[in-house]
């Protein structure tokens, strides 16, 4: 069964807030490496972008700490 698709005004206003709230990292990695990084996450029962914000938000939660 296919989703319901989200009503074109609401998607603009998703799209509005992430532009003006959300920025994306990134980094350049060889792509065997990523490949590996990949399955380890798979590993995790997870997707490697999962993986990847969940080591961000610990990063932060540690300086945050160590800030105040």
């Amino acid at each position: 069964m296919d989703k319901p698709k989200t009503p074109e005004a609401k998607r603009r206003a998703n799209d509005k807030w992430d532009k003006e709230n959300m920025t994306t990292l990134g980094c350049k990695v060889k792509k065997h490496d990523a490949e590996i990084f990949k399955k380890y996450a798979e590993g995790q029962g997870k997707k490697a972008n999962t993986v990847l914000k969940d080591y961000v938000m610990d990063c932060v939660k540690s300086y945050n700490k160590s800030a105040d």
